[in-house]
């Protein structure tokens, strides 16, 4: 209308209005020839205006109807995150985003014209909001697929519970390790009165090494205590024939031979080997002991003194040896050692027989003498 108004002044400042070169007398040729145009001209520019305001009208009414059906979708879309599949869910939001809105054409009027008709810049900015609605829609139901997915796979069906299973492994075991289990299992089934069991964990030590001392030991003092001293014996002689200076081996089988009264055998054994002094007190205290009862003097004598040279302060060793020294007439020998051991004793009866057996060869000498 506001165009319609500009023509209409226009003309007044011409000085011509509609009617008026009638009103005037012009002539009837004049006048239709002068208005022609010009009606054509307001009648086009009236029917730009009516097409634009139409156009206008029914583009503002379309987008209205767009930013509705979005809110609606977005409305229903929303609970179906939940109830439809992933699929589904990004379809019908992504729908309005890729949907492009039609723009009105431009009609063929001339340029002056569109520069005086200026859209509103409200469309456009009610065109780009569905847009970013609809990427952010996309993108928040995007998000909660792979979640989804996630848990079908983290959270599978529970399966049900079996039953544990004993699984036995095998384990090698060194030599060492073996020989020390036998030896606590034959201490602690001995000290719940097993000596059975006890006696065949020591022959399973001995399986393993022959050469174990203090196996043979212990199996022999088993069996000696279960009334079997053969089969003790038996264990004693097989470990000096593999370890002849096995000498614990045969002392505890002299004592053994002793126990059963067989001293000489016991003796026997013993004189079978000379270990070191200092190493086997017990050996050679045996030895002497075991051939003053069969009244070998000399064994006994020779004994002793190795036992003096060792402990000389051992008055019980001086004595000994004087004893077997007056048996085999060693007369000066015997009273030296006599002398030595009443300075080391302190016990009064052996005193008194150390006195007596003094007084006893001072006599014999004096009688040997005249």
């Amino acid at each position: 209308m506001s165009i319609l108004n500009k023509v209409l002044k226009d003309l007044d400042k011409r000085g011509q209005k509609p009617g008026e070169a009638e009103r005037s007398g012009g002539s009837a040729v004049a006048g239709p020839s002068s208005r022609l145009p010009w009606m054509i001209a307001i009648a086009a520019v009236v029917l730009l205006v009516v097409a634009l305001i139409a156009g206008y009208v029914s583009w503002t009414y379309w987008a209205g109807d767009s930013r509705s059906l979005d809110a609606k979708s977005d409305e229903k879309s929303q609970p179906r995150l939940v109830q439809q599949a992933p699929s589904s869910q990004k379809s019908d939001f992504v729908r309005p985003a890729t949907m492009t809105e039609p723009q009105p054409k431009p009609s063929d009027g001339s340029t002056q014209q569109k520069a005086n008709v200026k859209p509103e810049p409200q469309p456009a900015s009610v065109e780009a909001k569905p847009v970013k609605e609809a990427d952010t829609a996309t993108q928040t139901v995007s998000e909660p697929t792979p979640q989804m997915d996630a848990q079908t796979e983290v959270d599978p069906e529970p399966e049900p519970a079996s039953e544990p299973t004993l699984v036995k492994k095998s384990v090698q075991l060194s030599p060492q390790q073996l020989i020390e289990r036998e030896i606590t299992a034959a201490h602690e089934t001995a000290e719940k009165g097993l000596l059975s069991e006890s006696a065949k964990h020591w022959q399973r030590v001995l399986s393993i090494d022959p050469n174990h001392i203090e196996a043979r030991r212990q199996l022999a003092a088993l069996q000696f205590g279960r009334n079997r001293w053969q089969d003790a014996l038996q264990v004693l002689t097989a470990g000096l024939e593999l370890n002849p200076k096995a000498h614990e081996l045969r002392l505890l089988a002299a004592k053994m031979l002793q126990k059963r009264e067989q001293p000489q055998l016991a003796l026997t054994l013993l004189q079978q080997a000379q270990p070191q002094v200092s190493d086997h007190l017990e050996y050679y205290r045996l030895k002497a002991q075991l051939a003053q009862q069969l009244n070998q003097w000399g064994v006994m004598a020779q004994s002793y003194k190795a036992l003096t040279e060792t402990q000389p302060t051992q008055g019980r060793w001086w004595l000994g040896q004087a004893i077997a020294q007056q048996q085999l007439g060693e007369t000066e020998n015997a009273v030296d050692a006599f002398k030595r051991a009443r300075k080391l004793i302190q016990h009064a009866p052996t005193l008194d027989f150390i006195e007596q057996q003094l007084n006893l060869l001072v006599e014999q000498d004096e009688a040997t003498s005249s």
